[in-house]
């Protein structure tokens, strides 16, 4: 296939053709094809190859160095549209996010299977003290994004696997849950405005998720008020208009039966006043459809945090 079609952006220039780099070996060396590139060029208006007189596209180095960075940066699963038209300093800001990105994953992996390690042999103290040492070394909002949430998701994931028993996820979830509480008490004796109570609903028989809420809501400030799992949706009502709460916060794990929980959960805002807020967490929320539109569902710990600035005592 020739490139000398007409594709508006082209420039035509008289260069010394050795100082350039033709399509071939552009795409031998970025490994993005001719189809995209011309594809690019057109939507996006790079590459902006120089012509020759013989109508001939040819590259710079440097176009070729960003069309390596371009792909790298496709890799890391960028879209084309949102980076090919960015300026090179941009790119380069980009990779380094996703290098970071890719550090973190790995020290996460690495922590994961620390934990794991120390679970199978039921080793209690290995356990806490690796949860313990993620805490202080990342911070709270990092802990929980990038350490508890993935061990969440990856203990499930093992135990599908067969990798882990039950005996293994209920030990980690066990010690998971008293490590949450002890970071979270000293937060509590400086919490300020109306509270947030958590609790599952008479369905529900797990409780990390609320103690996963729960350390994120104190972190943010804000007194909390636990009821804890398999609580009667009247008893919820009744203690979140007692305390004057801003919100009231319910756990759903994937393992809740999807119809009784969604009639739980619209009982629950009718016996609410108007005025507290109702959101809904964990993979189980996800799930429920035909919600009202003053049910929030927050599908993550970021959603969680933006819900909670929000709220005006």
């Amino acid at each position: 296939m020739n490139d000398t079609d007409s594709t508006h952006g082209s420039q035509a220039i008289p260069v010394a053709e050795e100082q350039l780099l033709p399509m071939g070996a552009v795409t031998r060396r970025t490994g993005i094809g001719e189809h995209t590139l011309r594809a690019w060029e057109r939507r996006f208006g790079f590459p902006k190859p120089l012509r020759l007189p013989s109508g001939h596209r040819r590259y710079t180095v440097g176009q070729v160095q960003q069309l390596m960075m371009i792909n790298e940066a496709l890799r890391c699963g960028h879209r084309a549209g949102d980076v090919v038209p960015l300026p090179r300093e941009r790119l380069e800001a980009l990779l380094e996010e996703c290098e970071q990105a890719l550090e973190t994953e790995e020290s996460s992996r690495a922590w994961l299977q620390e934990v794991f390690e120390a679970a199978r042999a039921f080793d209690r103290t290995a356990v806490q003290k690796t949860l313990y040492q993620g805490a202080v070394k990342l911070g709270l909002h990092r802990f929980l994004r990038e350490r508890v949430g993935p061990l969440m998701t990856e203990v499930g994931e093992a135990w599908a696997r067969g990798d882990l028993g039950v005996r293994h996820e209920h030990f980690i979830s066990e010690i998971l849950e008293e490590v949450l509480r002890d970071l979270r008490r000293p937060l509590e004796a400086t919490a300020e405005g109306q509270a947030v109570v958590l609790a599952s609903l008479p369905s529900e028989q797990h409780t990390l998720g609320i103690h996963i809420a729960a350390l994120a809501v104190a972190a943010a400030g804000r007194h909390i008020l636990i009821l804890g799992p398999q609580t009667p949706v009247e008893e919820i009502a009744a203690a979140a208009t007692s305390v004057r709460a801003s919100a009231v916060g319910i756990s759903i794990s994937p393992y809740a039966a999807t119809d009784p929980t969604l009639s739980e959960v619209m009982s629950l805002r009718e016996s609410l006043p108007s005025g507290i807020n109702l959101w809904l967490g964990g993979s189980g929320a996800i799930e429920l459809s035909d919600l009202p539109a003053d049910v929030e569902v927050l599908d993550s710990l970021d959603a969680l945090e933006r819900a909670l600035r929000r709220l005006v005592d």
